[in-house]
């Protein structure tokens, strides 16, 4: 368990002069006594805590780990209406971390406030809104790109490797890939195919020994010879062929007798 320190003042609790360095002192006073020692402290200085986009506190709430305890002088240095409220709370919930209030010592984002279930429910709808948005527009990427031609996501196929937006063939393992199909059409068996590729030491992209099913996958895989496959629809990919269509074929043909 860590324990972090949250300072805040806005232009309103300046002039009441509870500034930050007041904030220090009580928070320090109170760690003394209770023999806390502070993992690192968060200040927003000049900013209104009826925002909830602050940089001190958007830090703060992305170092907190499961267990962590946040401390302030009082819970108004970090909101100062409900929906801030509702958002910090929501946050720290996700993560398993609390509060520690120097004036508010009972409190606890934990205790049951019949207040909180209506905007803890808003809360849940807006997020699932959210993710629900960013799955759709994701969704719309991968379809754009795959009626231009490209793959529309997912890890590259071996003999090919992603090059930022874009898959291109990569050298280092894309003659073992011609090989495995001119192969196969010789030996006309995934298990003495198999054999063969553990005699030439080739290896998978992660490293391990190619599996009968892998080498199947490879011969089955019509990227190879520059089609897209996506949402069961097959176009002309734009990525480079390695494999000739009549091999593909070939290998194909082999394999389902």
């Amino acid at each position: 368990m860590r324990i972090y320190a949250y300072y805040r003042v806005s232009t309103q609790t300046q002039a009441e002069q509870n500034g930050i360095e007041m904030q220090i002192n009580e928070v320090e006073r109170y760690c003394k006594e209770k023999g806390i020692t502070l993992a690192d402290s968060f200040k927003d200085e000049g900013i209104s805590g009826t925002r909830a986009d602050r940089e001190g506190l958007n830090d703060l709430l992305a170092t907190l780990e499961k267990g962590d305890k946040v401390i302030v002088q009082n819970t108004s240095r970090l909101w100062r209406n409900d929906s801030v409220k509702v958002m910090v709370h929501h946050e720290m919930k996700k993560c398993g971390a609390d509060i520690i209030s120097v004036e508010q010592p009972t409190y606890s984002i934990n205790s049951k406030d019949p207040n909180d279930f209506l905007f803890n429910g808003m809360m849940e709808l807006l997020d699932q809104y959210e993710r629900m948005t960013i799955s759709m527009k994701l969704a719309k990427g991968r379809k754009a790109r795959a009626k231009t031609g490209n793959k529309p996501c997912g890890t590259a196929p071996y003999g090919y490797k992603w090059q930022g937006n874009n898959i291109v063939v990569d050298f280092n393992n894309n003659l073992v890939v011609k090989d495995i199909f001119e192969k196969y059409t010789q030996l006309r068996s995934l298990a003495k195919l198999k054999e063969y590729c553990d005699g030439k030491g080739y290896k998978t992209s992660t490293g391990k020994d190619f599996s009968k099913q892998s080498l199947k996958n490879i011969i089955e895989n019509d990227f190879y010879i520059g089609v897209v496959t996506y949402a069961g629809k097959k176009i002309v990919g734009e990525h480079e062929a390695l494999i000739e269509k009549t091999l593909f074929d070939r290998a194909n043909e082999i394999l389902k007798r």
